[in-house]
C-alpha cells in the first residue's frame, strides 16, 4: 500500500485538469510514547494519530511494606504521570515496591529479623569491648536509618540523605540504607548518584530483589531498556510473585516493540493478582499496538471495572473503538477520560480525530486549540491543526501553523511537506517546490513527498519532471496506487497513451472498485488507442459510479464523451 489517506477523508481527483488531490496525507510521528515527564508524544497508527496511554513513574519506597494503589495523579516522581502509548501510550505509575519486615528494622527488631548485613556482622563473637562498640554502632545505624525513613516520608529528601549517610557511616554494609538513599537522591534530581547506591545495595545483598527492581526502574527511566529487563528478570527470579516486576518487565518489552512477549508478562501479573488493574490496562494497550483492537476491549474494560476512575484505560479503550470505526463509543470513552482529567492533552487530541470522523470539524478544531492552550509549544498539535485548516480550505491558517512547527523543529520534514501542499493549493508553486526540496532532503525515502512534488510539477506544466517523481515514488512502493493513477494522467496528458493505459490498468487490477475517475481516464485513453469498444465499457462504469456517488457533473462529462464515440 502507498501512504495512507488522511483522517480527513480524501477524494479522488475529478475528471478535469486538476492534478492536486483535495485532501492531505497524514502526519508521520513516532508510534510509541513512554513519557516520564507527562509531555505528549503523538502516535500515528494507520490513518490516524491517536495517542495511546501507558503510565509510569519510578517507584516510591515505603517503609511499612504497604503497596497502595496509585492512580494517574499519584505518580511518585516529579512530572510523572499520564501519558505514554498514539495520544499514542505510557507505562502506568507502578505501585510502590513491597518492603519486607527486614527492610524496616528498628531498635527493637530481633536479630533474626535484622537486615542481612547486620546479621552477618552479629555472627562473630567480638571481645567485650568490641561488642560494646559494635552494639553502639548497630543501634546508631538503625536510629539514623529510621530517622531517614521519617524524613523521606515527610518529603524532606535532603534530611533523609543526611540520615542515610549517617547510617551507612555506622554500618557500611547497610543495603537498605543505600536503597532508600538512592530513592531520596532521585527525588533530589541526582539519578547518577541514585544508580550508584542501587548498585551498591545489589553488591552488598545479591539476593535483594527490591534493589534489582528499583535499579531496573531507574534503568528504564534512563532509556537503558536491556539493563532494565535484566534487573526485572532478576527481581522475578528472586521473588516469583513480585507483581510490579512483571508489570515493569512487560512495559519495557512493549517499549522496544516486543508486544507479544509483553502480553505474557502482563498475564503473569494478572495470574498473581486477578484484580491488578494496571496489568489489564497495559495488556489492552499492547493488543492495540498489535492491531488486535477487538480483543483489546476486554482487558481495558476489566481495568475500568476494577478502577472506575482509570483515565488511561478510558483513553485507550477510546483508541480501540476508534480503530473499529465505533466512533460514538470512542467519543463516549474520551469524554469520560476528559471528565476525569480535564487537563489530559492526549484525550483532547484523540477526541479531535473522532470528531473529525463524525463530521464535526469545528469540535475537532476546538479540541486541538485546547491542547495548545495546555501545551503552547506542541509540535504535534500545530501539525494537526494545520492539517485541519488545510482540509477546510483555510490555507493561510494552515501555512501559519506549519511555519510555527518549523520554528519549533527545523527538522520537521512533514511540516515542509504539508506546507508545500498548502502552498500548491494557494497557487504558490515556486515556494511549494522549495518546500518539497526541503522535505525530500529531510526524508529522502518518503514516496508521498515525491508524489506531492510530482503533483506540483504537473500543475506547473512540467510533465517530464512529474513523471520522473511519480516513477520514483512507485520505485519506493510498487503498490502505491495513487502514484500510478497520477502518473497515468501525466502520461496521457503528454501523449503517451500506451503507458497511461498500463498505469490505469495497474490501479484497477489492484482495486476493481477503483474510483470513477480511474475508469474515466482509462476510457479516454482507450479512445486514444483506437479501442472504442473497451472505451465504452470503462466509460459506462465511470458514468454509473459518478451517478451512484451523487456526482452529476462527472456523470454528464462521461455521457457527453460517450456520445462522441
Amino acid at each position: 500500500m502507498g501512504p495512507s489517506t488522511s483522517l480527513w477523508s480524501s477524494l479522488p481527483a475529478l475528471a478535469n485538469e486538476e492534478f492536486l488531490e483535495t485532501a492531505f496525507e497524514p502526519i508521520d510521528v513516532p508510534v510509541f510514547n513512554i513519557d516520564a515527564d507527562g509531555t505528549s508524544t503523538l502516535s500515528r497508527a494507520d490513518d490516524a494519530a491517536l495517542q495511546m496511554h501507558r503510565q509510569r513513574a519510578l517507584p516510591v519506597l515505603e517503609p511499612n511494606g504497604a503497596i497502595p494503589e496509585m492512580d494517574a495523579t499519584e505518580t511518585s516522581t516529579e512530572g510523572g504521570g499520564a501519558q505514554a502509548l498514539p495520544e499514542v501510550f505510557l507505562p502506568e505509575a507502578m505501585p510502590e515496591p513491597r518492603l519486607t519486615d527486614t527492610d524496616t528494622p528498628d531498635s527493637q527488631t530481633p536479630d533474626s529479623q535484622m537486615p542481612e548485613s547486620v546479621m552477618e556482622s552479629a555472627e562473630t563473637e567480638p571481645e567485650p569491648a568490641e561488642a560494646a562498640d559494635y552494639m553502639t554502632a548497630k543501634t546508631s545505624a538503625i536510629e539514623h536509618y529510621n530517622q531517614g525513613i521519617q524524613a523521606y516520608n515527610r518529603g524532606d529528601s535532603a534530611a533523609a540523605v543526611a540520615s542515610f549517610n549517617a547510617a551507612i557511616t555506622a554500618n557500611s554494609d547497610y543495603a537498605e540504607a543505600y536503597l532508600f538513599r538512592a530513592a531520596a537522591k532521585l527525588k533530589l534530581g541526582d539519578p547518577a548518584a541514585a544508580m550508584a547506591d542501587y548498585s551498591t545495595a545489589v553488591y552488598i545483598r545479591p539476593d535483594y530483589g527490591l534493589a534489582y527492581f528499583s535499579r531496573g526502574a531507574l534503568f528504564y527511566e534512563m532509556g537503558e531498556l536491556a539493563a532494565a529487563m535484566g534487573d526485572f528478570e532478576e527481581a522475578i527470579a528472586l521473588n516469583p510473585t513480585h507483581i510490579e516486576a512483571y508489570a515493569y518487565l512487560g512495559v519495557t518489552k512493549a517499549a522496544i516493540g516486543a508486544h507479544a512477549e509483553a502480553l505474557v508478562d502482563f498475564e503473569s501479573a494478572i495470574n498473581i493478582d486477578p484484580e491488578y488493574a494496571i496489568a489489564y490496562m497495559h495488556r489492552g494497550a499492547s493488543l492495540i499496538e498489535l492491531g488486535d483492537y477487538e480483543n483489546a476491549l476486554l482487558p481495558l474494560t476489566t481495568a475500568i471495572d476494577l478502577r472506575s476512575d482509570y483515565v488511561e484505560a478510558f483513553l485507550n479503550r477510546g483508541v480501540a473503538y476508534y480503530h473499529l470505526a465505533a466512533f460514538p463509543s470512542a467519543l463516549e470513552n474520551l469524554n469520560q477520560a476528559i471528565k476525569l482529567d480535564p487537563d489530559n492533552t492526549e484525550a483532547y487530541y484523540n477526541r479531535s480525530y473522532v470528531y473529525s470522523s463524525l463530521g464535526r470539524p469545528g469540535d475537532a478544531l476546538a479540541d486541538i486549540n485546547e491542547v495548545l492552550a495546555l501545551q503552547p509549544d506542541s509540535v504535534q498539535a500545530y501539525m494537526a491543526r494545520g492539517s485541519l485548516y488545510s482540509a477546510q480550505g483555510d490555507t493561510a491558517a494552515a501555512i501559519a501553523d506549519f511555519n510555527r512547527v518549523i520554528e519549533l523543529d527545523a527538522y520537521a520534514g512533514e511540516a515542509y511537506h504539508q506546507r508545500a501542499r498548502a502552498r500548491v493549493a494557494s497557487n504558490n508553486l515556486p515556494d511549494a517546490l522549495s518546500d518539497y526540496e526541503s522535505a525530500i532532503r529531510l526524508n529522502p525515502v518518503d514516496g508521498g513527498v515525491y508524489k506531492g512534488r510530482a503533483d506540483a510539477y504537473a500543475i506547473y506544466g512540467d510533465l517530464p519532471a512529474a513523471i520522473q517523481d511519480y516513477s520514483y515514488a512507485i520505485q519506493l512502493d510498487d503498490s502505491y496506487s495513487a502514484a500510478y493513477a497520477s502518473r497515468g494522467r501525466a502520461y496521457y496528458e503528454s501523449g503517451d497513451a500506451q503507458s497511461a493505459y498500463q498505469d490505469f490498468t495497474q490501479v484497477i487490477r489492484h482495486d476493481p472498485n477503483a474510483s470513477a475517475d480511474i475508469y474515466y481516464y482509462r476510457g479516454i485513453t482507450l479512445v486514444a488507442l483506437g479501442d472504442n469498444f473497451g472505451a465504452h465499457s470503462d466509460l459506462q462504469i465511470a458514468a454509473d459510479r459518478y451517478l451512484a456517488n451523487g456526482e452529476p457533473e462527472g456523470y454528464r462529462a462521461v455521457i457527453e464523451r460517450m456520445s462522441r464515440l
